[in-house]
């Protein structure tokens, strides 16, 4: 974005629940506050999630995905323990991708907000 550019919001918020009952509603309730207020929000989910959850999406907000490292099966069984670690050397990387894609396209992102429980 040139500087000085007028943007048609106040701010870009991204959103990263923790992609697991419980946590993803309270943030989309969130997301919808920050929208009512006239924050651009983009709320991130993981792959898998995204492609299970999707049709019950909010208006209010873009979504985007990042990897788990899980993206056909999701977490399954496996150990809560292994799946962090995976998802904090998968989902690192790939969040990083995506706050790049969004500084690169003229909307960067101003805040990310995340879950507690993240990794």
């Amino acid at each position: 974005m040139e500087k000085g550019q007028l943007r048609a919001y106040k701010a870009h918020c991204l959103i990263l629940p923790y992609p697991s009952q419980g946590h993803i509603n309270p943030m989309l309730q969130f997301a919808k506050l920050l929208d009512h207020k006239g924050v651009r929000v983009t709320l991130v989910m993981t792959r898998f999630l995204y492609k299970t959850m999707h049709s019950s999406g909010s208006s209010c907000a873009a979504w985007e995905t990042i990897s788990d490292g899980f993206d056909d099966t999701g977490k399954g069984d496996t150990n809560i323990d292994i799946y962090l670690e995976r998802f904090w050397q998968v989902g690192s990387k790939t969040l990083v991708e995506l706050l790049e894609k969004h500084s690169n396209s003229g909307s960067p992102v101003d805040c990310v907000v995340y879950d507690a429980i993240m990794p």
